[in-house]
């Protein structure tokens, strides 16, 4: 009995350090509210709001060019960063990820580690970071080993090289959430490798026994926690996906290790999970989203290896803590089975209780045997998760649907938002799609 009593009692001391109660947490925020960046959503609806209520199933909307942030400009185009975070609270969804390795604006001397957002109602760019000024940046390493600034906050200074599924939003306390998974600043041409061995770091410059970073929507603000016991290190091209229902995010490390693991924020610990069942059989970069209704995690069409199955269509359930080889009927993507996130984008569509593939750039170089379907496996590929199958043929989509898409399914207007742009590019547009209109109660969550 003693043992519950403090252990409960350890937990309740941690959530209050952790909340700041005890002095553990982080500092006051000193901003006002109109210097924190996201504090005006959810923005009034404007006319296009209308107009995506209004789409017909499998029907196509151009929006157009998102209006810019006043001060930054636009979002821009990102290779391999199919995801895009949605926040429900904020109806709006984040951009992050570089695009081209070791690219940073020339004009205003902003890397592109920057954090945009995209105001679903107001049809614009929120620039929530503006990225590391690669001209006066000076850091130094605290007692952690992280990098921070002269204020002692930590700085994600090109933490991510692309956005793979490697990004979430935890709707509970708020906050967008990646992990660390390597950059370009190994690379000749990049801005930082200098300046850091200035400051103490050597390498890329990724932390260690970590939390997740996370950008604090109500104080404007990036983190990183050190945390106590083991954790799991960084990693290109892997998967995560903060679960509601658990209040925890799950992270597979799909390469090295291939491990899985939940990061329990309150807490501020990982947890290595050892699923039982046969993990996925193909690699890197693979394309994922959350099944609401079955707590499952969907992962698909990853490489390195490809999968050498009939499919490449595999699911971690939650509840079980088991990785389920699905079998399904019929073949994605006319049986090619490299469908991550620079080839297509996956939402589950939760009016509809399905998994919706936007499957946009065929294989061009067959990988690992991989076969190379041509133009003609452009479009839309539905799973049926009650029928375990996939839908025969692609439907189509414009040929717009090109470059470098990102997306994100907003479950309020039952609509797939899809901004595609050049890597790099500011001369992004956004377009939303249907699939359908869904049937009467589903989708709500």
């Amino acid at each position: 009995m003693r043992r519950d009593i403090l252990s409960w009692s350890f937990a309740v001391l941690a959530s209050a350090a952790w909340q700041g109660k005890l002095g553990g947490g982080p500092p006051k925020n000193k901003q006002t509210k109109n210097q924190v960046p996201l504090a005006g959503l959810p923005s009034a609806p404007g006319p296009h709001i209308d107009k995506i209520k209004a789409l017909p199933d499998n029907t196509w909307l151009n929006l157009g060019s998102p209006a810019a942030d006043r001060k930054w400009g636009k979002g821009r185009g990102r290779s391999w960063s199919a995801h895009m975070a949605y926040a429900p609270d904020l109806k709006a969804a984040f951009l992050f990820g570089e695009g081209v390795h070791c690219w940073w604006n020339k004009q205003n001397n902003r890397y592109m580690d920057d954090l945009y957002v995209y105001d679903v109602l107001g049809h614009r760019w929120i620039c929530a970071y503006p990225g590391t000024d690669v001209v006066n940046v000076q850091l130094k390493l605290d007692k952690n080993g992280f990098e921070v600034d002269q204020d002692g906050r930590p700085v994600p200074v090109a933490q991510l090289v692309h956005g793979y599924e490697m990004v979430s939003y935890d709707m509970d306390l708020r906050r967008f959430m990646f992990m660390p998974g390597g950059s370009g600043d190994w690379q000749a041409g990049a801005p930082f490798g200098k300046k850091r061995r200035g400051w103490g770091v050597h390498g890329q410059g990724m932390p260690k026994n970590n939390s997740p970073w996370w950008y604090d929507v109500r104080l404007g603000r990036w983190d990183l926690r050190k945390v106590n016991g083991p954790a799991p290190g960084s990693g290109l091209a892997n998967v995560s996906a903060y679960v509601p229902s658990a209040k925890r995010l799950f992270y597979w490390q799909a390469g090295q290790g291939r491990e899985a693991w939940f990061y329990d924020p309150r807490a501020n610990a990982w947890s290595r999970v050892k699923p039982k069942g046969p993990p996925p059989p193909f690699g890197i970069d693979a394309g994922a989203c959350l099944d609401l209704k079955r707590q499952r995690i969907y992962l698909g069409g990853g490489y390195y290896p490809v999968s050498k199955r009939p499919h490449a269509f595999w699911c971690y359930d939650i509840k079980s803590n088991a990785w389920v080889d699905l079998r399904p009927k019929g073949k994605p993507c006319l049986g090619c089975k490299r469908y991550g996130p620079n080839h297509a984008i996956m939402n589950y569509d939760s009016a509809n209780d399905l998994v919706v593939l936007i499957f946009h750039r065929w294989q061009m170089n067959p990988v690992d045997g991989d076969i190379q379907p041509g133009p003609g496996s452009r479009g839309i590929y539905v799973y049926d998760p009650a029928a375990n199958s996939w839908s025969a043929k692609p439907l189509a989509m414009p040929k717009g649907i090109g470059q470098c898409p990102s997306g994100f399914y907003n479950p309020d207007l039952n609509a797939h938002f899809i901004h595609v742009a050049a890597d790099s590019g500011d001369n992004g547009v956004m377009w939303v799609y249907r699939y359908k209109k869904g049937q009467k109660g589903r989708g709500k969550q």
